[in-house]
């Protein structure tokens, strides 16, 4: 441990020396100019370029090495560049320029790259690449690593300024599906040209003085020469001596005018996921932003998308294909594929201890399971712009899931023991398409039409076999020496979505919109479970209240005004919409009918107190309503100890949710600052209530009135120190809510808090060294009280020597410390070292993942009546050697 702290320490003593030139940009008028660029050439070829954007008040601060001679050059738009010469032996340290107005009203400037570090222009910023790298980065990550105030964590997904990239662009044309991942971990660090970040993006270009979009892009431009060029990289690796790992990548791009093509491949067992739940979340999503519909999720899509590597053994093959061609200005099709089959073995020791009003319940459980995961999806986009005032755009998506699972569980307790041998397979088909619209009839007046649909086809199957009856009391079990029981079930679910929209541009400083829509859903849910009896008989719980025949059908009619105002730098838009809903349920127990009408306002304020300074405050009332298998009341079994009982009379929940977003970027005094709060207040709530006998549990949802409140508030603030960065982080939770357990209703509290303090290297010419420590608190109150605390460390380091030998190291550990005092620990460090000449295609590299064997990860955790402390077996050591090849 202190050999691998020493040991990230190495880069602090690699100080150089450097002298300060600071100061303000302004016009002839004395009126200061914000994001202003100043530029410092050496004027020998040992140095670097150095560069500063001034703030809201034209300071700028530029670091400059010393013994060096620079040119520098202030620049901003609509104005005469100002040049100063700084020699190595001045010692000026403070100086103001004053640039002439060029007395023209430019629409656009083109300065040479290497002139422009860093370019904000209203919603976009621009990074040049070249200012950034040093040469030796491999992929795309890498290169972002180094941007100020740009973060990628270790699922690949890219925030920049605290907020989230939620479409990623290659030459402005969407990479498979626009999700971060595969760009970031794929595309080579030296095809890139520049990166540029889009606030507020909208694909739809005339729709974006409208549309209020939340989306932040994140759009590559590639070098000239990468252009109508084959490139990317292929790497295969095998393990070392008994190591019996291998790895097989390989990404391919080619990128021309009228025609794109992008290729990912892996196959590997050490853990490795190729792209993230977020990523395939945006995969599968396949809905029009236009649509506000309710949401649905898939546990099969986390399974093939989480990092394998607390498992026993993994087996993972992805391939991605995705083609784009331009058959005119006017008309581009989209096409994507991927394939994903993931086979893990995963081995976990969880002791769980069941509370109850007045006593409680200790479970000891080991479970083993054999997992295959397999998953296509293939995704067809049309866009055609028939003139500049008019787009459509068409996407169609089918998507076929499947899962398998085999596993063996077992659980004891003091009085009783089991051994369940499970098998569950589930098929999952869906096809979604949309249609939108989009005209721009006027300066004044745009319309939008969307209409989408989806369907959907899931059938599980579960199976439990025992030797020993369970759940006694609930299941209607016959005496049998083996006793197996199958669950069949099928959801069906049809869902059609349209809306139109009218955006009434007033002025400069007032909008009205209009807003009509309506969603229409048909399902179809039904459940079986059968004990299949040694004899050959078949004893059917139907008669005991199991089964679901349900056929529900939902209709949600609204219409809404939104009015939006600006008055100087403070933006508004106040909606009011009103919705109609009514609904169907059908089923063996008779039928219910709902119907509602609702008004529910919103209110979005912004104020912008510069180019690099905003706070943003958004409110809403919203309701959520239940999907059909909580409607459906009859008996479901869940688990070997849970039972599930639907409400087919519930009806809708209500909330309110307010938030507020600050973010701040002054590159003058190297700081960044990022602020979210939220805090929802729930009146009308969907709630299971829950019966709880030894390890046995029954839940049923029901509508409560009771309140339940949560708050949510994190941040972070960097600020760069010399050729390093400082930032700190916090995280904190609270959540108040009513819980009813075996007729008792109690009052539960939770809180977590989250503290963080990351220190890294920010200068290009240095090692990429980055360590982090984080410090967690979580605290449950209900029936009982439970806390932990954890301790966490993350590092890693990154060096280059001998020019062609590059090596990496990252390290993590993480403590926890629960109630009784009781402590667990772990530590993961994975190494590599490579060889790679400049100028060469091939490179090699010898990796060790896991490299002190560690065999077991612990955590602990809670929830409102189990808490439980958790051993997941882990990936043994890797020891592999790899070859790659760049084209």
């Amino acid at each position: 441990m202190i050999k691998v702290a020493l040991f990230f320490l190495l880069p602090i003593i690699c100080f150089s020396q450097v002298k300060t030139l600071r100061g303000t940009i302004s016009s002839e008028t004395d009126v200061f100019l914000e994001s202003a660029n100043v530029i410092a050439r050496p004027l020998q070829d040992k140095a670097g370029v150095r560069f500063a954007i001034t703030d809201n008040k034209g300071r700028y601060l530029l670091e400059l090495d010393k013994n060096i001679d620079y040119e520098i050059v202030a620049s901003y738009i609509g104005f005469k560049d100002e040049l100063l010469v700084l020699k190595s032996n001045s010692d000026m340290t403070t100086y103001n320029f004053k640039l002439q107005s060029s007395g023209e009203k430019l629409k656009e400037i083109v300065i040479k790259h290497e002139y422009k570090a860093i370019e904000i222009k209203k919603d976009t910023i621009t990074f040049n690449v070249k200012s950034f790298a040093n040469g030796n980065e491999r992929k795309m990550k890498e290169i972002l690593e180094k941007l100020p105030g740009v973060e990628v964590d270790k699922n690949g997904t890219v925030t920049v300024q605290g907020k989230k990239v939620t479409q990623m662009l290659v030459e402005g044309k969407a990479f498979f599906g626009g999700g971060s991942k595969l760009a970031v971990e794929n595309i080579p660090a030296d095809a890139l040209e520049k990166i540029e970040v889009i606030d507020n993006f909208n694909e739809v270009g005339f729709m974006k003085k409208v549309s209020d979009s939340e989306d932040l892009a994140m759009n590559v431009k590639l070098k000239e020469e990468k252009k109508k060029f084959v490139f990317g990289d292929l790497e295969g690796g095998l393990g070392v001596g008994v190591d019996k790992s291998n790895l097989l990548h390989s990404g391919l791009f080619y990128y021309a005018p009228k025609l794109n093509i992008s290729f990912i491949g892996d196959v590997n067992n050490i853990g490795k996921s190729t792209f993230t739940y977020s990523d395939l979340r945006r995969f599968t999503g396949g809905t029009s932003n236009y649509i506000i519909k309710k949401k649905t999720s898939n546990d099969l899509l986390y399974e093939l998308t989480k990092d394998n590597v607390d498992v026993v053994e993994n087996k993972s093959q992805f391939e991605a294909l995705n083609i784009s061609y331009n058959f005119s200005a006017k008309f581009n099709v989209s096409v994507y594929s991927i394939f994903s089959k993931v086979l893990t073995e995963t081995k976990n020791i969880i002791q769980n201890e069941y509370l109850e009003n007045n006593d409680q319940t200790f479970e000891n459980k080991i479970e083993i399971n054999n997992d295959r995961n397999t998953l296509n999806i293939t995704n067809l986009k049309l866009d055609y712009m028939p003139d500049k005032n008019q787009k459509w755009l068409y996407n169609g998506q089918f998507q076929l899931g499947v899962n398998n699972l085999n596993g063996v569980l077992n659980s004891s307790t003091i009085t009783n023991s089991n051994v369940f041998k499970t098998i569950s397979n589930t098929d999952n088909k869906s096809f979604k398409q949309y249609l939108e619209w989009h005209k721009n009839y006027s300066m004044s007046h745009i319309q939008t039409f969307a209409i989408h649909q989806f369907y959907e086809d899931i059938k599980p199957q579960n199976q439990w076999l025992t030797d020993k009856p369970f759940l006694m009391g609930v299941l209607p079990l016959e005496k049998d020496m083996m006793y197996n029981i199958e669950q069949l079930k099928q959801l069906k679910r049809n869902t059609i979505d349209a809306v139109f929209k009218h955006y009434w541009i007033i002025n400069n400083h007032n909008h009205l919109y209009l807003n009509i829509g309506n969603t229409f859903e048909t399902s179809n849910f039904e459940t079986s479970e059968k004990q299949l009896l040694s004899d050959n008989t078949i004893n059917d719980f139907i008669n005991a209240g199991f089964g679901n025949k349900t056929r529900y059908q939902f209709a949600d009619v609204y219409g809404g005004l939104e009015c939006k105002f600006k008055i100087r730098k403070w933006a508004n838009k106040v909606g009011l919409y009103y919705h109609w809903y009514n609904s169907k349920t059908e089923q063996l127990s008779g039928n219910y009918n709902f119907s509602r009408k609702i008004v529910l306002p919103q209110w979005n304020s912004e104020f912008e107190f510069n180019q690099s300074e905003k706070i943003t405050f958004n409110y809403k009332l919203e309701t959520n309503f239940s999907e059909v298998p909580s409607l459906s009341d009859g008996f479901t079994l869940q688990k070997y100890n849970l039972v599930y009982k639907g409400n087919a009379s519930l009806e809708n929940g209500k909330f309110h949710s307010f938030n507020v977003f600050y973010n701040k970027m002054n590159l003058y005094k190297g700081l960044w600052l990022n602020v979210f709060s939220n805090y929802t207040k729930r009146t009308s709530i969907i709630r299971n209530e829950v019966i709880v006998n030894g390890i046995n549990q029954y839940n049923s949802p029901f509508l409560g009135n009771d309140p339940e409140t949560s708050i949510l508030l994190n941040g972070s603030v960097a600020k760069k120190i010399y050729r390093f960065e400082l930032k700190l982080n916090a995280n904190l939770n609270w959540l108040s809510y009513y819980q009813k357990l075996n007729n008792v209703v109690t009052l539960n509290e939770r809180n977590a808090q989250n503290l963080g303090l990351t220190f890294r290297t920010v200068y290009k010419e240095w090692p990429n060294f980055n360590l982090r420590y984080e410090k967690g608190f979580s605290h449950f109150s209900g029936l009982t009280i439970s806390n932990y605390k954890s301790d966490a460390i993350n590092g890693n380091f990154d060096i280059t020597f001998f020019k062609f030998w590059s090596y990496k190291l990252e390290y993590q550990n993480l403590k926890n410390i629960n109630s009784n005092n009781q402590s667990n620990f772990y530590e993961i460090t994975n190494t590599s070292l490579r060889y790679q000449k400049k100028n060469s295609p091939f490179g090699f590299e010898l990796i060790c993942n896991n490299l002190f064997n560690i065999q077991q990860k612990n955590s602990y955790s809670f929830s409102d009546y189990v808490i439980s402390q958790q051993s997941a077996y882990i990936l043994p050591r890797v020891l592999m050697f790899s070859m790659g090849y760049k084209i």
